[in-house]
C-alpha cells in the first residue's frame, strides 16, 4: 500500500512540474502577445501618420503641376 502511495505521489508531482511548465509557457505567449499588441498598434499609428504625411506631400505636388500648367498656358 505505502508502495503505491508513493507511485501516486510520484505521479501527481509529475502533474504538477508539467502543469508549472505549461502555466509558464501561457504567461510566456500572453506577455509575447501583449508585446505583440502594442507594436502592431504603434505600426498602424506609423503607417497612418505616413498615409498621411504622403497624401499631403501630394496635394502639394498637385498644386505645383497646376501652377506650372497655368504657366504653360500663359507662354503659349
Amino acid at each position: 500500500m505505502e508502495h503505491t502511495l508513493n507511485e501516486i505521489y510520484e505521479k501527481i508531482k509529475t502533474i504538477k512540474e508539467e502543469v508549472d511548465k505549461v502555466e509558464f509557457r501561457v504567461m510566456s505567449t500572453k506577455s509575447h502577445l501583449d508585446t505583440l499588441e502594442q507594436n502592431l498598434e504603434r505600426i498602424n499609428k506609423e503607417v497612418l501618420e505616413g498615409f498621411h504625411k504622403v497624401c499631403a506631400k501630394i496635394n502639394h505636388l498637385e498644386e505645383e503641376i497646376k501652377k506650372v500648367a497655368t504657366a504653360l498656358e500663359k507662354i503659349k
